[in-house]
């Protein structure tokens, strides 16, 4: 046992291997940035989607609202609310959601962020509560 060398080679000693080090290095950096880059630009065009979503939904109801016709068979137990009631809830939802949609295209993300950081930092427990909060209603909105 005593001729066994215990000795472990520090893999930066050698001069060669510092170099394949710093390719490598570099090269990880290099994937890393890229990735990056293409997450940051696909999270950018995040809420142009969404806004274009709302624009969608909003005309939709509002086309709705125009063509809604009510077909009853007889003996049928269909109650039918007043359609004016209905047609300003409809106006309002889409109202709401053309709002939303030109909101998300002026929001400006950094500036949101910026001012997201600084509640949390402010009032962290309240920023928990709220979190905690909307958590809660997304996952009961899509567990439906």
């Amino acid at each position: 046992m005593e001729g066994i060398n215990r000795e472990v080679a520090d893999p930066n000693s050698g001069g060669e291997q510092t170099n394949f080090d710093g390719k490598l290095n570099d090269s990880v950096k290099d994937r890393v940035k890229g990735v990056a880059s293409s997450v940051k630009d696909k999270a950018s065009a995040i809420p142009a989607m969404i806004a274009d979503g709302l624009e969608a939904g909003a005309e939709a109801l509002r086309q709705r609202k125009t063509s809604t016709s009510v077909a009853t068979t007889a003996g049928s137990s269909v109650t039918v609310a007043d359609d004016s009631s209905i047609a300003a809830v409809t106006d309002t939802l889409a109202s709401g959601m053309q709002s939303s949609a030109e909101w998300l295209r002026d929001a400006d993300i950094d500036k949101l962020k910026q001012g997201v950081e600084k509640q949390v930092k402010e009032h962290p427990a309240r920023s928990l509560l709220v979190a905690l909060g909307a958590g809660y209603l997304i996952g009961k909105a899509l567990r439906r």
